[in-house]
């Protein structure tokens, strides 16, 4: 990702929109598997500026690592947390069995080799060790927006559970969301394509009314996912847990 993204990002995601409702989005999930207390403990893989720490740290104890400079030190900059720069299988070594999940936050876009990321993890998890993913959805939605921003790919529902297909965990939730602004996105991606050559993404705060009304449409999704599997949306999330011997796991009940 550009620098000048990592700037921005630390600028802008405590207010914008879809940082502020994902993030409450995550948390009801986590919350759900990994009940708040003291003592629990969760590392976020690819933390970025912090703004998900800084959420999360009210509720756990928590450890980013990213591999970027300028995210480390702007998340060091906002956080009293350990925040590591460097790969997650070094800077995790020793610390597994007190980890209680892990957070990749639309990360594995990034990845290139993706499917050793998730292994890599899985096989590091200890029995019962939860992992909460997001990530870009639809491939049609690509966008000069993907590219600034440094991702590999957009994914399908399949292309996103190869990744686990096999592994040591168990499915407990899938389901797509930002559902109710997809129509929108949709509609501004595949009809009014960006023509931009500069390396400056979409991210942008909107006038306060704006960026309320939109924090609100989406954040109304934390209901809907309590209850049901969305039909569609512009991001996939899922929930796994790393279970107690190696055998195949058969595919989620895709509810909550």
């Amino acid at each position: 990702m550009e620098a000048s993204e990592f700037a921005l990002h630390a600028q802008i995601e405590d207010r914008h929109w879809w940082f502020m409702a994902r993030r409450e989005i995550i948390l009801d999930f986590m919350e759900k598997y990994i009940p708040a207390g003291e003592g629990r403990l969760v590392a976020e893989i690819g933390c970025g500026t912090g703004g998900n720490l800084a959420f999360l740290k009210g509720h756990y104890r928590v450890i980013g690592i990213d591999t970027s400079p300028d995210a480390v030190r702007y998340a060091s900059e906002k956080l009293q947390c350990p925040v590591l720069l460097g790969d997650f299988r070094e800077k995790l070594a020793g610390r597994w069995e007190e980890l209680d999940g892990v957070l990749l936050a639309d990360v594995l876009e990034h990845v290139e080799d993706d499917a050793s990321f998730v292994e890599d993890i899985v096989a590091s998890l200890k029995p019962g060790g939860m992992l909460f993913i997001t990530v870009p959805a639809h491939r049609f939605l690509w966008s000069h927006h993907d590219l600034v921003l440094g991702h590999q790919r957009r994914y399908s529902v399949g292309e996103l559970r190869s990744l686990w297909k096999g592994l040591a965990v168990s499915e407990l939730v899938f389901s797509p969301f930002n559902t109710l602004l997809f129509p929108v996105v949709a509609a501004l991606r595949v009809f009014l394509p960006s023509k931009k050559t500069t390396g400056v993404s979409d991210l942008r705060l909107p006038p306060s009314l704006i960026n309320r009304l939109l924090y609100k449409l989406f954040s109304a999704e934390r209901i809907l996912l309590k209850h049901f599997r969305l039909p569609f949306g512009v991001s996939y999330m899922a929930v796994l847990e790393k279970t107690r011997d190696e055998a195949c796991k058969s595919p989620a009940r895709n509810i909550r």
